[in-house]
């Protein structure tokens, strides 16, 4: 049998080189729903980290905010900040909730060319920090308020407040008549309904209320800030800033959470009859907080009170309409109004 030369073994085609996983394969692997939690938890921690701020030192605080009258008193084991500009009747300020001395800046600038104007930062907020029990009810206020007023030599005086600050102001009235020349009350709570925010559940909250105190987004202070004024454009960073930064005072925060967990904490409204003294009522017109048709209700229950509502304002009038309620206060102050 003749050999064939020409015969050629036949070759098994190379095995091609295994490919990599791509993308549908992984994901093939993963299920959708481990893949949806893995992005939150991402989410949220990077949320988490860019909103965690620590307290600031008082020290700091009382450098950037303090200004060059101010003075510290201790009242019942707290360092109350206050300033005392002017010389003429006293006329005290006391500020709203999550708010400071600096909102009555440019009243005090006015008014203590004829005034002896008297601001203070009320416990839980500013410099002035938390209260030592941890007490936050309207009838604490009131009872520290007196203090304050006999640590500083007080006797008689003019008093003006605004949202939290004026019902401190009303309720002192009925207590202390004897004391007060003329009350001043801008944006007063007292007659609207009593409503749970979310913070107040938050508050209540294990765990969530214990977030708070290091959870402060700058976010949700300008939307705050926002809520308060009726013109948005005048929430400007150094405002968000000043409000961010001293509610990083230490224990602040956990004030805030305290107050708000405070289911009742006010006084009966219809003791406001009771007051006695010439009083002017403030409101702007564009209050979404506490709605200008409570002006008429306290006008309405109050003797002797006289009333006026601003266009274009909030629940800050001192604030957002500072020129115009100035002048008004000093008018009242002086028989002219």
């Amino acid at each position: 049998m003749e050999e064939d030369h020409n015969y050629q073994p036949e070759q098994t085609p190379p095995t091609p080189a295994p490919r990599m996983p791509g993308i549908r394969y992984w994901m093939g692997k993963m299920r959708l729903s481990r893949v949806l939690r893995w992005a939150m938890l991402i989410l949220i921690s990077g949320w988490l980290a860019a909103n965690w701020y620590g307290d600031l030192p008082v020290h700091e605080l009382a450098q950037r905010y303090g200004s060059p009258d101010s003075k510290f008193v201790e009242i019942d084991g707290l360092l109350v900040h206050y300033r005392i500009t002017g010389k003429g009747e006293p006329l005290v300020l006391l500020h709203d909730a999550n708010n400071s001395l600096h909102t009555w800046d440019t009243w005090t600038d006015t008014l203590s060319r004829r005034y002896q104007i008297i601001s203070l930062d009320l416990p839980g907020f500013g410099l002035t920090g938390p209260h030592p029990q941890g007490s936050y009810s309207a009838f604490m206020y009131a009872n520290f308020f007196e203090s304050f007023v006999q640590a500083i030599n007080l006797r008689r005086f003019h008093l003006a407040g605004n949202g939290l600050g004026a019902q401190i102001a009303w309720f002192y009235a009925t207590e202390h008549p004897g004391r007060l020349r003329k009350l001043i009350l801008l944006n007063a709570p007292g007659f609207e309904e009593k409503k749970e925010p979310i913070v107040s559940f938050l508050a209540r909250t294990p765990v969530l209320n214990r977030a708070l105190w290091n959870i402060t987004p700058r976010f949700a202070i300008r939307l705050m800030l926002e809520n308060m004024y009726a013109d948005d454009q005048k929430v400007d960073d150094a405002l968000v800033s000043r409000h961010h930064d001293l509610m990083r005072r230490p224990g602040n925060r956990k004030a805030f959470t305290a107050r708000a967990s405070v289911s009742e904490n006010r006084p009966p409204v219809d003791i406001i009859e009771e007051i006695t003294t010439l009083i002017l009522i403030l409101w702007g017109a564009e209050d979404t907080r506490i709605s200008p048709e409570y002006a008429y209700e306290f006008h309405r229950k109050i003797r002797k009170a006289l009333l006026k509502i601003y266009q274009n304002t909030g629940h800050w009038p001192q604030e957002e309409n500072p020129g115009e309620t100035a002048a008004d206060v000093q008018a009242f102050l002086e028989g002219r109004f």
